[in-house]
């Protein structure tokens, strides 16, 4: 913090905070109750995110660099770190209760120039100062009215970042808050899903998952988003091993179905090298795909019969090697379903298979005996 209290010092010498214009607090008393009563949020809202803007700024925090003449130390005297720290932490504080409020109030917070310097702190300030800041983006960012300020303000870019930090008692937390206020960013946005995956965001999302780590159920809706975003989103996933975690979830009974989804997308946009074929031939991924079809549970069976729909017709080859490794006296034997809806996506999904050159007829036509159609 020996950088907050030079810089600080440097923004007392120049006259930055001498210049402004000092104000009574008699004064204030009176332009307060001069305010009308639909005003007061928006005016001192206003006032809080001039006054935070001004403080970050015109102290000079933001804008020194090691080695100047601003962090020559000749003014440090001034201002010790413990001080500069405490100013600092209760303008988090600040921010963080401002970013509760409602909606009025949250518009005025999201400001470029705010923002801007909010993100550009990230990378200078303690973790616990840090901790806040991130709770006060992942509040603004549940306001659907500040998401296009916050992309505009490259949120995305700069959140990212912070699911490098391993160490720390808080990190977990930062962890947390990043994952909140990506999740809120990226929701039925796929421009926004794809800049999360350019700015490298599914690796730290496979190793959240893969090291079964709290975090998790944060991560796992972002990364089944992926799917959904862009090719190069869907390439990026290929590369880094997300069919095999999309595979891995149809045993999970929560996110099987969003990741059979996932999958169904997946190869729909395969491209000329079908990499997303071949992956879904290999043995265990069509054990996984025909277990996970006889022992869905009834509430969900409903749902995963259109992405099953949309793989086998996507690939023939993918659509014989399921039927071989007993898919086929599946289907048939669902045909009793109650759902019409069910049994209508069934009928198609067998036609389907009849409409495949190398189906085996035999063993649908054995299916079907036994049946008794």
């Amino acid at each position: 913090m020996t950088e907050f209290a030079e810089v600080s010092g440097r923004g007392r010498e120049n006259g930055n905070l001498d210049s402004m214009p000092r104000i009574s607090h008699k004064t204030v008393g009176k332009k307060v109750g001069a305010i009308a009563p639909n005003e007061g949020a928006a005016s001192t809202s206003g006032i809080v995110s001039q006054t935070a803007s001004g403080v970050l700024s015109g102290s000079g925090v933001l804008n020194a660099r090691p080695g100047s003449a601003t962090s020559s130390g000749l003014l440090s005297q001034m201002v010790s770190a413990e001080v500069a720290r405490e100013y600092l932490e209760k303008v988090a504080d600040l921010l963080l209760e401002f970013s509760q409020a409602d909606t009025s109030v949250k518009s005025y917070m999201c400001s470029q120039s705010l923002l801007n310097r909010l993100f550009q702190m990230f990378n200078r300030i303690e973790l616990p100062i840090l901790l806040k800041i991130l709770k006060c983006i992942d509040n603004l960012s549940t306001d659907p009215n500040c998401l296009e300020n916050l992309q505009r303000a490259d949120a995305i870019k700069y959140l990212i970042p912070n699911l490098e930090l391993k160490d720390g008692p808080l990190v977990d937390h930062i962890h947390s808050e990043v994952l909140n206020a990506l999740f809120n960013l990226c929701k039925i946005n796929k421009r926004r899903q794809e800049q999360a995956a350019e700015n490298g965001i599914i690796p730290h999302l496979m190793n959240f998952i893969m090291s079964d780590s709290p975090l998790k159920p944060h991560a796992l809706p972002l990364l089944c988003d992926m799917a959904h975003a862009s090719r190069n989103s869907r390439e990026q996933l290929r590369a880094h091993g997300g069919l095999d975690v999309y595979l891995s979830l149809l045993d999970d009974m929560v996110w099987s179905v969003t990741a059979l989804d996932s999958i169904a997308v997946c190869l729909a946009h395969d491209n000329d090298n079908h990499k997303v074929e071949q992956a879904l031939l290999k043995k265990d991924a069509v054990q996984r795909l025909v277990k996970f079809f006889q022992c869905c549970p009834e509430q969900q069976f409903v749902h995963i019969l259109e992405p099953f729909l949309k793989i086998i017709t996507k690939s023939s080859r993918i659509n014989t090697t399921l039927a071989v490794n007993g898919l086929t006296p599946l289907l048939i034997a669902r045909l009793d379903h109650q759902d019409a809806i069910a049994r209508l996506n069934l009928l198609k999904l067998i036609k389907v298979k009849f409409a495949t050159p190398y189906c085996p007829v035999l063993t649908f036509t054995s299916a079907l005996r036994n049946y008794k159609l």
